[in-house]
């Protein structure tokens, strides 16, 4: 059987010195840059990934979580 499946990984980063709580990069090398800036600046930095997982026709349905990022 052959099951359609869709996933999707947000991920956001920042900086607490420089930005607090919000988030400083996105996309696929926010952490890498998190780990960067924090290597380059001593400051306290931040990385929250999330897991998107559909099984089915889940991405019809929801066609905005899956859009490429531009």
């Amino acid at each position: 059987m052959a099951r359609r499946k869709f996933t999707k990984t947000d991920v956001r980063a920042g900086c607490f010195v420089c930005n607090g709580a919000d988030p400083r990069w996105t996309g696929k090398n926010a952490m890498a840059l998190a780990a960067r800036h924090h290597d380059a600046t001593g400051h306290n930095t931040w990385a929250d990934q999330v897991l998107i997982i559909r099984y089915g026709d889940a991405a019809d349905a929801h066609p905005d979580l899956f859009e490429e990022a531009a």
